[in-house]
């Protein structure tokens, strides 16, 4: 049962003991009402130090300090609105609580004596960095603009480059103490009407006391608790990206404070996109996106598989013999690939923490841990680093960071079936990893999706690079999509 709202009082000292009381007013000291008179009556603007647009906020006041007496005498609050309050962004509230969470977030709240509703007025402003290319989505060509933490600004992005009016941004809030505003983008006659309402029914079930994470602890609650590591959501701070994706049907959440947006549905083939394939002609963008492609085989089975050929040698035909190890090292050659494993997770992580003053540092430890030196030793053989050398690149093609770490931990799997069941432990553990893709889902769209089930329509757009003159039927979505064509008739 939602808790009795605190209705504003006709008399102002009463309305400022509530909220003083709330907030503890001395051990609240960003927390200020500056308390003035305006044609003989008492007002208070009560706002967060810091959060306010000084300039804008002292023009306002100036215009207050002109009203007269009679021009208070009835409907005051429509007048001041009508001749005063000239800021374009203003609202009424009629209680406390609504009050508070206002001016928390920002926006200033105007009090007059004998009126029992507020004047909340937007003059706030931010702190906020300037918009740079993001590092985990680079482009050699491009746009060089990316999300920050203010999630207003971040929506502002993506309607420069959407100026259509069914462009549609709905403001949620979650968290019952941090108050984290959401919102919801997505185009009306493109977006499954079902989906965007499924989206905002899980948000608005929100229930903590905020969102510490923002980003991931939204997506907690849309995908749900599972141990399933597929990720079902794309992240991307990039702007022309989250504004490809829109087109093609999918739905953005923005989180305040966060500088990543959400992009859902996501399938596995989602997760492969690029833009520098799409930046490139035809035939070099397939290259590319075919070459991505193979690359993620690679980095599933290549180490899984010769393994594999390193505990039966027989197996291979005389014209690969060369394929085998020639030095198996001091150390078993199943754990030499679960200790590379661990080494290249381990300066990965390190890599991340550390200042770029001792980048260099890390990379001389990293190159003697998993260099030439650990060969001579003998807790490498040559091809353990060979083989984990090109697994570990071809990890680093896969665009979705997520999807990447996912890939690694699957080949971890398939090494360590591969050291207890060799060669039955690598054809059921692919196996098992295909099931998984097979039968999870992203939002109701199966995972491998448009290869499971088949759409060559859709399929091929995601393996080929196409211009955008011969397209016809551009929105991979297999949910109802209203508008099915990217391109005229014409």
């Amino acid at each position: 049962m939602a808790e009795k709202k605190t209705k504003i009082s006709k008399k102002l000292s009463e309305n400022l003991l509530i909220i003083k009381d709330r907030v503890d007013g001395p051990k609240t000291f960003d927390f200020i009402n500056r308390d003035f008179k305006i044609g003989h009556k008492d007002v208070s603007l009560i706002f967060i130090d810091g959060l306010t647009n000084g300039d804008l906020i002292n023009r306002i006041m100036e215009y207050l300090m002109e009203t007269e007496p009679e021009d208070l005498s009835v409907d005051a609050i429509k007048k001041l609105l009508e001749s005063r309050v000239t800021i374009h962004e203003v609202a009424l509230v009629d209680n406390i609580d609504d009050l508070m969470n206002e001016v928390l977030a920002g926006p200033q709240a105007l009090l007059i004596e004998g009126e029992d509703k507020a004047i909340i007025i937007d003059a706030r402003t931010w702190m906020s960095r300037g918009p740079q290319e993001p590092e985990l989505e680079k482009v050699t060509r491009g746009p060089e603009d990316g999300f920050i933490e203010t999630m207003l600004f971040n929506l502002q992005m993506i309607r420069r480059r959407i100026r259509d009016p069914k462009l549609r941004a709905e403001a949620l809030r979650a968290g019952k103490r941090s108050q984290n505003d959401i919102a919801v983008v997505y185009i009306e006659d493109i977006a499954d009407t079902e989906l965007v309402e499924e989206v905002k029914s899980k948000i608005e079930k929100i229930d903590v006391d905020g969102l510490p994470l923002a980003d991931r602890t939204v997506q907690d609650f849309l995908t749900g608790d599972t141990i399933n590591p597929l990720p079902k959501i794309r992240y991307s701070n990039r702007p022309d990206i989250v504004s490809a994706h829109l087109f093609e049907g999918k739905i953005c959440v923005l989180v305040d404070n966060s500088p990543t947006a959400l992009l859902l549905p996501a399938t596995f083939f989602d997760h492969t996109q690029t833009l520098e394939d799409y930046r490139q002609s035809t035939i070099t963008g397939t290259y590319l996106s075919l070459l991505r492609f193979f690359a993620i085989f690679l980095s599933l089975i290549l180490p899984p598989l010769w393994l594999t050929l390193a505990y039966g040698p027989e197996w291979l035909p005389k014209s690969l013999e060369f394929i085998g190890a020639e030095q198996l090292g001091k150390v078993p050659i199943g754990i030499q690939f679960i200790l590379a494993t661990l080494g290249i997770d381990l300066v990965r992580m390190a890599s991340i923490q550390t200042p770029s003053s001792l980048a260099t540092s890390l990379g001389l430890i990293g190159a003697l841990m998993l260099g030439e030196f650990a060969v001579k030793v003998g807790v490498f053989s040559p091809e353990t680093i060979l083989y984990m050398a090109i697994g570990g690149i071809s990890n680093f093609v896969i665009p979705g960071y997520e999807l990447a770490l996912t890939i690694k931990l699957l080949r971890l799997f398939l090494i360590v079936s591969v050291i207890y069941f060799r060669l039955p432990g690598l054809i059921i553990g692919l196996m098992l990893i295909f099931l998984l893709f097979a039968f999870s889902n992203s939002f109701g769209i199966p995972y491998l999706w448009p290869l499971v089930p088949f759409n060559w329509q859709a399929l091929k757009t995601y393996i080929f690079r196409q211009s955008i003159l011969t397209l016809r039927r551009r929105r991979p979505n297999i949910r109802h999509v209203k508008d099915k064509t990217r391109k005229g008739n014409n």
